[in-house]
């Protein structure tokens, strides 16, 4: 950053007169080593992590459909979604009612909504601006590098039980 001589800045921190008495402390030369090998490990193996996420996404939204063909996707648009996340629609009825709490006794984290509404049941502001039915109930199942095939079956299979039987709890 450069300043001109007739500006001037207050520190944020006092206490130190590094960066000409701009900032207090030491730089934590372990953390920043650490954050560049995570870095770099990371982007070592982006495409890999990519394509296994596009993979569990893809397996998730058939295994979903094959459940209820009635289930509608949000922001799904090839090229432009991220491959962590899938927010489904499913349809209202008596399953719904308890569906993220079946999903979470069952040992799955899945969350109602967006994730600026995480938490809360009520319609989120965001997805309140999408052409959803409001017969539907929206459920977010995020993914990582570390989620499994066997694991999206699992989920796949809860969400299929929970069809036949709306009122049976699952336990992990």
């Amino acid at each position: 950053m450069y300043i001109r001589n007739d500006h001037t800045l207050k520190p944020l921190l006092w206490g130190g007169s590094q960066e000409r008495n701009m900032r207090s402390g030491t730089e934590n030369l372990m953390g920043i080593t650490g954050m560049a090998k995570a870095m770099e490990l990371a982007y070592a193996n982006l495409e890999n992590r990519l394509s296994h996420l596009h993979t569990l996404r893809n397996q998730l939204k058939v295994g979903l459909l094959s459940t209820d063909p009635g289930i509608t996707f949000n922001g799904d648009l090839p090229g432009l979604t991220s491959p962590k996340i899938l927010s489904a629609n499913v349809p209202k009825g008596s399953r719904t009612d308890l569906l993220l709490m079946n999903l979470d006794i069952a040992g799955i984290s899945a969350s109602g909504g967006s994730a600026c509404s995480s938490g809360v049941e009520s319609a989120s502001h965001v997805l309140s601006h999408l052409p959803i039915d409001p017969e539907h109930k929206t459920v977010r199942f995020s993914l990582s590098h570390l989620t499994t095939a066997k694991e999206i079956d699992r989920v796949i299979n809860v969400m299929s039980s929970l069809k036949d039987n709306p009122n049976r709890v699952h336990h992990s």
